[in-house]
């Protein structure tokens, strides 16, 4: 009997195995052999728009020694964490109210926060470039109040722009982390807090900001991605004062035709990245698990 269990159990365990094989090749050629190729590139070099296969650190001397190029990867991090941030900010309320505050209508809420995401995304930032432009909504309506002369010129092609958009197009992805995360909470400890004599803000800082911070991290992860290589936003909104690096990697692949610095750039990004995202699951861990 007991060989007969021990077989049945290593027939299960292999199912399990088989089962990830499909996962794993997905993983391996669409996300491991793009990097290892790209990792490859990075180590070559160009000459007159010829490409040399030879080993070389070249192309990352030359990411981390321009002072160009360094000054637009800390934009480009600045921007990207702190329209996430943003972003977060402003769906985690939401994604509160939603799930303690409406019962008949939560699934509407949820649809309208989610909605844009079935427009294009080209769309989307085209019409912020609309609504930030010189005639745009917001300066015509300064203008027409007598507030304004002149439109405001910091409204389109500019850092605030990119930001402004970056922000607007992450919400729903920071929305949709921390509704799911919120929606696990059960009402009943916060019944219990509050039978216990704890105010609203106290239970939220000691039963509901615990147990719901990983999707919040999860949110401002996905915006964070969203947001840091993103070349289109900077090139429809931006301008040059909003050049992100991801503008100058495609940059190197199509314009310059500089594929192994293009690739040396974007493994400098993928690696800082990489790094956020470690010092984001690091600070907001949580202990155990909620079932």
């Amino acid at each position: 009997m007991a060989s007969v269990a021990v077989t049945h159990e290593g027939r299960a365990s292999f199912r399990r195995r088989l089962s990830l094989v499909p996962l794993a090749a997905w993983a391996a050629l669409l996300v491991l052999a793009p990097n290892v190729l790209m990792l490859v590139y990075s180590l070559w070099r160009t000459r007159e728009g010829v490409l040399y296969r030879v080993f070389t650190f070249d192309n990352y001397i030359a990411v981390v020694t321009n002072d160009v190029t360094l000054a637009i990867l800390g934009r480009t991090v600045a921007i990207a964490v702190g329209a996430a941030l943003l972003a977060t900010a402003v769906a985690y309320p939401m994604a509160w109210f939603v799930v303690r505050r409406l019962s008949k209508h939560r699934l509407l809420a949820v649809l309208l926060v989610v909605v844009p995401l079935w427009i294009s995304y080209l769309v989307r930032v085209y019409a912020w470039k609309i609504i930030l432009g010189d005639n745009g909504i917001i300066n015509s309506t300064l203008i027409e109040l007598g507030l304004r002369d002149e439109p405001l010129s910091f409204m389109l092609y500019s850092k605030f722009a990119v930001f402004l958009t970056l922000t607007y197009v992450s919400i729903p992805f920071a929305f949709v982390a921390s509704y799911a995360a919120l929606e696990r909470v059960p009402a009943s400890l916060l019944e219990a807090s509050a039978d216990a004599g704890a105010s609203p803000a106290r239970a939220f800082r000691t039963v509901v900001w615990p147990l719901s911070r990983q999707g919040a991290a999860i949110g401002f992860a996905l915006a964070l991605l969203l947001c840091i290589g993103d070349y289109l936003t900077p090139a429809m909104v931006g301008g040059l004062e909003g050049t992100m690096f991801g503008s100058l990697i495609v940059n190197q692949f199509g314009l310059t035709n500089n594929w192994p610095l293009g690739a040396a750039m974007s493994i400098v990004l993928l690696l800082l990245t990489g790094a956020l995202l470690a010092l984001v699951a690091r600070f907001t861990r949580t202990e155990g698990t909620l079932d």
